[in-house]
């Protein structure tokens, strides 16, 4: 009951906060990169990229210009090219997309969010991503640790263990939310 309650917190934010859908927008899509080769689908992730693509120049959408900001749009932009076909045909099919969209959507946020390497690199991008996006002010500090246990369910990571801490005391410790924000918060500033 109480994690259904914090969801629907989360999205009555989202639905308070419309000019921050880019920047939410912009997480989720990185999300979904994270978890392509884990846990969801390749069409899934272009489906995401094709929601930052329509916010992108709107001019009600809340720009921060932060590090985090600034290297998904570079993301976004350098997805462009590859992912031109697949974007543009709302009826594309999930085996082209995957022939086509698959490596440019795993290689290229990993690369520019952490650099060299490979699927290393996937934890760490969920982290940069869950901290950046808390910090910039588009989610919440419920939905960074669920963003960082969501991968982190893959992968073993000695900050796993403190992150789903924070999500169960989330959960099950109500009155101690606000010192858990403070927590969270502390916590992606050293990793944005």
């Amino acid at each position: 009951m109480r994690v259904e309650e914090l969801r629907g917190r989360d999205q009555e934010r989202d639905r308070a906060e419309p000019g921050r859908a880019r920047g939410r927008a912009l997480a989720w899509f990185v999300h979904g990169c994270a978890l392509i080769d884990l846990d969801v689908t390749t069409s899934s992730v272009v489906e995401l990229y094709r929601e930052v693509l329509a916010l992108l120049d709107d001019p009600s959408q809340h720009r921060t210009g932060s590090g985090w900001e600034r290297a998904v749009l570079h993301c976004v932009d350098l997805l462009r090219e590859p992912l031109a076909e697949a974007a543009a045909d709302p009826h594309r099919h999930a085996s082209r997309d995957e022939r086509r969209a698959l490596a440019p959507l795993v290689e290229i946020p990993r690369q520019v969010l952490i650099g060299p390497g490979g699927a290393e690199r996937t934890f760490p991008m969920a982290c940069r991503n869950a901290a950046g996006a808390l910090l910039d002010g588009v989610i919440s500090p419920y939905r960074a640790v669920g963003f960082v246990a969501g991968v982190g369910y893959f992968y073993a990571d000695r900050q796993l263990a403190a992150v789903r801490e924070w999500r169960v005391r989330y959960e099950d410790e109500p009155d101690a939310r606000p010192a858990l924000d403070a927590e969270i918060r502390a916590w992606a500033r050293d990793r944005a």
